[in-house]
């Protein structure tokens, strides 16, 4: 229970990804609000931690809106009088050829993935600094990094995340405020599996996808969300500005043999 008493905001917790941080979380005793716009996919996992003996709470939240995010953090502190750690999970990804990518298409993903991010650190850090302490996780990705063609928009946005997360961390240290970003590659999401489904031969996409990595299988939500929870923890005490990449070795290899 290294988070006993902590109050935790997740984005975009209402399945996959930031459904594992948030139970992830919660295992370790902190309050997890539930941020997440679609309301049925919110709620069901509020009711799993509660009736798993945690403690969660859901509010509607969209990241894309600044009035939303700036309601939903009031709605926070009137409720809990503060904020031990935000993770930023809610996104959206984008596969699409150069020349066939719309202004919309930009707006909707620098929106919901850079600017939604920022704003969420924004108004959550002005309670933060009022109690001169906490952790920001942005939940980046290993595009970020290294990436393949026609993810141009998507690859911005999460590189934008790594640079605006490591000026947080410089802008935000002296009020004892840690940001670092967690940047993870392929993950057992149901995203993952509609995107294997879409295939003529998902197993041989699958075995494909495996022989990538380094590690006999690809990531879980509960293996970025142990990340998260070690990152927000005092463990993680002189961790700030970092990209930490949890890609099963993705991103290690130069081309496949």
């Amino acid at each position: 229970m290294r988070l006993e008493d902590y109050v935790v905001i997740v984005t975009g917790a209402g399945q996959g990804m930031g459904q594992g941080i948030a139970q992830e979380f919660a295992k370790e005793g902190a309050t997890v609000v539930i941020a997440e716009l679609n309301v049925a996919n919110g709620k069901a996992v509020e009711a799993t931690i509660n009736n798993a003996g945690g403690k969660a709470h859901f509010i509607k939240t969209d990241v894309a809106d600044e009035e939303n995010i700036e309601n939903m953090v009031n709605e926070v502190i009137d409720r809990y009088g503060k904020i031990d750690t935000l993770v930023n999970n809610a996104g959206v990804t984008l596969f699409k050829p150069l020349q066939d990518i719309t202004t919309e298409d930009w707006d909707t993903v620098i929106n919901i993935d850079l600017k939604g991010t920022f704003l969420c650190c924004k108004y959550v850090s002005k309670y933060m600094m009022q109690k001169n302490r906490g952790s920001i996780i942005n939940i980046s990705s290993n595009h970020s990094i290294s990436t393949l063609p026609d993810t141009e928009v998507y690859a911005a946005a999460k590189a934008g995340v790594n640079g605006m997360s490591r000026s947080m961390s410089l802008s935000l240290g002296k009020y004892g405020i840690r940001v670092n970003t967690i940047c993870p590659g392929f993950t057992d999401t149901p995203h993952h599996q509609k995107w294997l489904s879409n295939h003529e031969d998902p197993i041989e996409v699958n075995e494909y996808v495996l022989s990538l990595h380094a590690t006999p299988r690809i990531s879980t939500p509960y293996d970025i969300g142990r990340l998260a929870v070690y990152l927000a923890s005092d463990e993680a005490e002189m961790v700030t500005g970092s990209d930490l990449v949890i890609d099963g070795g993705v991103t290690s290899r130069l081309y496949n043999s």
